[in-house]
């Protein structure tokens, strides 16, 4: 029998590996399939269906006929593939995506076009007026762009006549709307300079027209756009990669990487990783020990489902890190400037992540912890505890934990870090869930193949609420707390920092998904403040589904729903800080107002 089933899956591996939108141009009625197909995914699994409807007034219906419409157009794939990806974003939601399996990896079939150089968002004061501008942070590695007219910090405030934040929205947010303004300008922001085909339509120009400000000087420039083919793009970004090693700005807290640890193998891979080569193993071990897969179902989905991730083939090898864009572009988020700071160092032996000791030149000293995703990795959990103890030991009264630009993660290892916090009981966030075979599924095999008798006896409630709010014709199941997760550690106060360290997190419209649960919870709890800018509103975990019947196709999206424990939907709504600071424009000063508002709390008489 395993024989049987290695030779039909290799086979399936095979086929779908090498898919990608046909050779040949699709036809109206192949577009439609797929489009219909899309449709029908959301119909059955989208959970918040309603909540678009009430908050941005997108109506499904009207959505699904306007795309069918628009796919009866003479249009060639790539044109085609461009539809796709604005019809599944005029949901406005941080999680959902649309890719094209392995498409980057054929040649002549993805184009990339690019300027050169790397950009991120900043805001200047021109002409009395804040505004929204364009930094160039880095050149593009693998492009020939010696001769390049416009160097590093360069300010580009004014595009093809129009102004950035009304170029960025005509010409890009389309393809990546989150439904929140500011996300949307800082992500499009990232896109202008280097854009696939993959994901939204390419510039129809073969030039584009900037205006620059170089200290104090302005000036026009015309530059044209650079296509190359996204295979043979990639294959030099990644020659370039293993010849040279970069040394970029110094930011207050070097880099640190966590080590790499194993996740919890996936139950069903084809859900989570469209076939992709890595999930081969995965895949065959499925066969072998299919108990203990289904058993680790509901973990996999609670650990690795809310996060925002980076599919298309270029920008997935950026954020997970196999494609270095250079030092310098990394510094330039990662950089923060402590006011006053005289000395930084490691808060405990060799921590794993950015753990340090901050003494100021006023004498005073802070805990800075800097938490870029919650990974599924336990030893992540241990690092954060060892952190805890030292902050304790010392006897450190301030700690800043610093989530800016945190991409989510992890359900239980965010939760139990949170727990870890504070020495008490604290009130949880709940989920709705939308009610379609795979909640229901999962949870139903957790009932039958959960580690204990206590995890089965939870997860069989959990069935039975589903199937009572299914006989009533919801389409949501009531609120669950997210203790049905991780039932006993999180019932646990026993763990964390007195009442009296005072605690800051900071973050900014990038955080997204686990980070909002966190920071929701955190606030809800009045474990400390909350400063920086509105998060991005994606509260709700994340769920692939492929392929589509013709061009191979695969959407993500959001399958639950938060709710804070103050009776809040995270989606759209995000998380509001305690203390406000323009994060996008604080960036350029290494995020030294925030910190700033930090000792004002930390430090002030009146707290």
């Amino acid at each position: 029998m395993r024989l049987i089933g290695l030779i039909v899956i290799s086979g399936i591996f095979i086929f779908s590996a090498g898919c990608s939108l046909p050779i040949n141009q699709m036809t109206e009625k192949e577009r439609k399939a797929d489009l219909n197909w899309a449709f029908a995914i959301f119909e059955q699994n989208y959970a918040p269906l309603s909540l678009k409807k009430k908050n941005f007034a997108v109506d499904f219906e009207e959505v699904k006929e306007s795309c069918l419409k628009k796919a009866e157009e003479d249009m060639n794939n790539q044109e085609f593939l461009t539809l796709f990806q604005q019809c599944v974003h005029r949901f406005k939601d941080a999680h959902i995506m649309a890719l094209q399996v392995n498409s980057g990896f054929l040649p002549e079939y993805a184009q990339v076009a690019h300027l050169g150089f790397l950009t991120l968002r900043t805001k200047i004061e021109l002409e009395g007026e804040s505004i929204n501008a364009l930094k160039i942070v880095s050149r593009l590695k693998g492009a020939d762009n010696g001769g390049a007219p416009l160097v590093e910090d360069d300010l580009i405030f004014s595009i093809n006549g129009e102004s950035v934040e009304e170029y960025l929205e005509a010409s890009i947010v389309p393809f990546i709307d989150v439904g929140q303004e500011e996300t949307n300008l800082t992500t499009a922001a990232f896109h202008f300079p280097m854009r696939t085909s993959t994901d939204m339509k390419l510039p129809e120009d073969s030039s584009i027209e900037l205006e620059v400000l170089r200290g104090d000087v302005r000036f026009e420039i015309e530059l044209p756009w650079i296509r190359e083919d996204l295979l043979s793009f990639l294959q030099k970004q990644k020659k370039e990669n293993s010849e040279e090693t970069g040394n970029g700005e110094e930011s207050a807290f070097p880099e640190e990487r966590l080590t790499p640890v194993n996740v919890i193998s996936v139950s069903n891979p084809l859900v989570h990783r469209f076939l992709g080569y890595e999930s081969l193993s995965a895949l065959l071990e499925s066969f072998e020990f299919p108990v203990e897969m289904v058993a680790k179902r509901l973990q996999h989905l609670i650990q690795t489902g809310f996060q925002v991730q980076h599919i298309n083939p270029l920008m997935n090898s950026i954020f997970r890190g196999n494609l270095d864009l250079g030092a310098k572009f990394d510094q330039s988020l990662k950089k923060r400037t402590i006011p006053g700071a005289e000395t930084v160092d490691d808060l405990m032996f060799k921590p794993l992540f950015k753990a340090k000791l901050v003494k100021t030149k006023s004498e005073r000293e802070f805990a800075y912890l800097q938490v870029s995703n919650f990974p599924a990795n336990d030893k992540m959990l241990t690092e954060w505890n060892r952190a805890i103890t030292a902050i304790e030991d010392k006897g450190i009264k301030n700690v800043v934990i610093d989530l800016v630009d945190n991409t989510g993660g992890s359900l239980v290892h965010g939760m139990r870090m949170l727990n870890l916090l504070r020495k008490k009981g604290l009130n949880y966030p709940s989920l709705q869930f939308r009610l379609n075979n795979n909640w229901m599924n999962t949870f139903k095999s957790q009932a039958v193949f959960g580690e204990d008798d206590y995890q089965k006896s939870i997860a069989d409630q959990v069935v039975g609420h589903f199937e009572e709010d299914l006989a009533q014709g919801k389409r949501l199941s009531r609120p669950i707390s997210v203790k049905v997760m991780d039932p006993f550690f999180l019932q646990n106060p026993g763990y964390g920092l007195s009442g009296d360290v005072k605690i800051v997190v900071l973050i900014n419209e990038m955080c997204v998904s686990m980070c909002e649960i966190f920071t929701a919870t955190f606030q809800d709890n009045e474990m400390g403040h909350v400063i920086g800018q509105r998060s991005m509103g994606g509260g709700g975990n994340v769920v692939q589904h492929g392929l589509s019947p013709v061009g191979k196709m695969g959407i993500a999206l959001t399958e639950s729903l938060v709710i804070t424990a103050s009776g809040e939907f995270i989606e759209d709504r995000g998380v509001i800080p305690d203390i406000k600071v323009d994060m996008v424009a604080d960036r350029k000063q290494g995020f030294s107002e925030a910190f700033e508002k930090a000792y004002e709390i930390f430090y002030s008489e009146s707290q």
